[in-house]
């Protein structure tokens, strides 16, 4: 096919601009930055989100679905969930005219090269954090060994769809892992399935399975999630009482479901894993009750104006509420659960029930290993590389309890700053220096015909400032405390939550007044 003529360079695009275009049945963005053109595919290499509905700034596209960022001028991947780099395509001035070839492709990513290297990484945990860290150190140019230790029997899968698309049965199971079984061979990636670690001997630099085996290691990287919580209340030992985190844990759910409807479910707890999973069952024609200690669902991180927005999407679909209620006990019929008895007294029948309740730090293997661990939930204590007290040893994703850019000290349990995690302990075990402050925190869900994304951590606000128009699912809520933007959440906004991660990141301030005044530009002010 002949290369594509799009117009006078002079005059195609404004510095700062980008606008997509169909060449040769391929989407193509085109972005002029500095008096430089560029051009790269259309579509985020995560889920296809259209990168040109996202924000640009300076070379960095950002993704308007998941926030996804890559450098325009070699396609090179700098923010997660994507993980995979973005192609680009080659683009020349010709008699000052702007030409791309779609056929030809333009700047790819360079792996630095490094010298030869005979350490041995070690990286515990198979989710968001060890997976992504592999990768980096990979991209990073390493070397040296890297093991990759997960106590599941799977491959390293995409855990946001397990309460969302792959229970309610739009992922299939082969969608599911992040890269294929060939993938880590092929880069000297030694993936270890099945393996538990029950301790680290940190004075002598091994990690200890619970086969007997021991691994020595250079450096470590403990990346070993959540546990999800259990209720220790009569009948918590019943059948077809599930957790969720884990596939196989949406398999045995599934299985429960059958393949008719009418079954009816009780699901203990109204954040994430319980709301997501209470929207993925119904669409399977099951009858849900959601049962929360909560007044309203998600209250404590969205709010109470967003919480009340749930709990009306999900009615409106039929689902029900017993929310401010405890639980006295699980009801039974020879051993398989049959209800849940709250505190009142109300049964609510029940062919099986989900707990939902949270997650705590799964660092019970780090009992004896030295290192400093929180008082309270036994996560481990980081500083802003996220190493640990013992200099070799590095923690990231739900057990690292790090210090946010406000001062406080917080441990996050998101998917995506799991992975941030990951690249900045494979960047520092490089010893290469990349602080907390360049990651912001972002998460989404999905439930219904609701899609809510949040940029940021707020642990507590002084007010939230609202744009737009919560029942019509456009909005911005703005979490303030002490005048400073913290957080924002928003619905059917996704360029202006793009624009306010780039201020979060960096330092961009924005007013009261500003974030009130509907018709100041968010994405113009973003780009200082």
């Amino acid at each position: 096919m002949p290369a594509h003529t799009l117009g006078a360079a002079s005059t195609l695009l404004q510095n700062g601009e980008m606008r997509r275009f169909e060449l040769d049945g391929k989407a193509v963005v085109v972005a002029r930055v500095e008096d430089q053109y560029h051009a790269f595919r259309a579509s985020c290499t995560h889920y296809g989100g259209p990168l040109n509905e996202g924000v640009l700034k300076g070379h960095t596209v950002m993704c308007p679905w998941h926030h996804a960022c890559f450098d325009i001028r070699t396609g090179a991947r700098t923010e997660p969930p994507a993980l995979s780099d973005l192609p680009t395509f080659s683009l020349r001035i010709e008699d000052g005219n702007v030409v791309v070839d779609v056929d030809q492709p333009g700047a790819k990513p360079a792996t630095p090269q490094r010298e030869s290297d005979s350490r041995t990484f070690v990286i515990v945990g198979g989710g968001a954090a060890g997976e992504a860290a592999a990768e980096e150190l990979r991209r990073e140019g390493f070397t040296g060994n890297i093991v990759l230790l997960s106590a599941s029997p799977l491959l390293p899968i995409d855990r946001p769809n397990v309460s969302k698309d792959y229970l309610n049965g739009h992922a299939r199971p082969e969608w599911m892992p992040l890269r294929g079984a060939g993938w880590y061979p092929d880069r000297n990636i030694v993936l270890r399935l099945n393996e538990t670690v029950t301790g680290v001997d940190t004075p002598n630099r091994r990690v200890m399975l619970a086969s007997g085996e021991s691994l020595a290691f250079d450096g470590l990287l403990l990346a070993t999630g959540g546990t999800p919580r259990t209720l220790n209340i009569p009948g918590h030992d019943l059948s077809n009482i599930f957790l969720l985190r884990e596939q196989p844990d949406a398999d045995r759910i599934i299985q429960s479901v059958g393949e008719g409807s009418g079954k009816r479910a009780v699901i203990i707890g109204a954040s994430f894993i319980g709301m997501e999973a209470a929207s993925s069952l119904a669409s399977r024609g099951v009858q849900i009750t959601v049962v929360g200690m909560e007044a309203l669902p998600f209250e404590r991180i969205f709010g109470a104006e967003i919480g009340r927005l749930f709990q009306r999407e999900h009615e409106a679909n039929g689902i029900q509420f017993r929310l401010s209620s405890g639980i006295e006990r699980f009801v039974s019929d020879d051993g398989r659960v049959t209800g849940v008895e709250l505190k009142g007294g109300e049964v609510l029948p029940a062919d099986f029930v989900v707990v939902g309740v949270g997650v705590t730090p799964a660092t019970a293997f780090l009992a004896d290993s030295g290192l400093a661990l929180g008082e309270r939930d036994k996560s481990v204590l980081v500083n802003d590389q996220l190493q640990a007290s013992v200099p070799e040893v590095y923690a990231a994703g739900d057990i690292a309890r790090f210090t946010d850019k406000t001062g406080g000290r917080v441990r996050i349990e998101h998917w995506r700053l799991a992975q941030q995690h990951g690249m900045i302990a494979a960047h520092n075990l490089l010893d290469k220096d990349d602080g907390m402050t360049h990651h912001v925190p972002f998460f989404w869900t999905t439930q219904w015909d609701l899609t809510v994304s949040y940029v940021g951590h707020a642990e507590a606000w002084d007010e939230i400032v609202y744009r737009g128009t919560l029942d019509a699912k456009d909005f911005i809520a703005f979490y303030v405390q002490g005048g400073k933007l913290l957080a924002a959440a928003g619905a059917g906004r996704d360029r202006e939550l793009c624009a306010i991660e780039f201020m979060l990141r960096d330092d961009v301030p924005l007013s009261v007044e500003q974030m009130r005044d509907e018709g100041f530009d968010l994405v113009a002010h973003s780009q200082q």
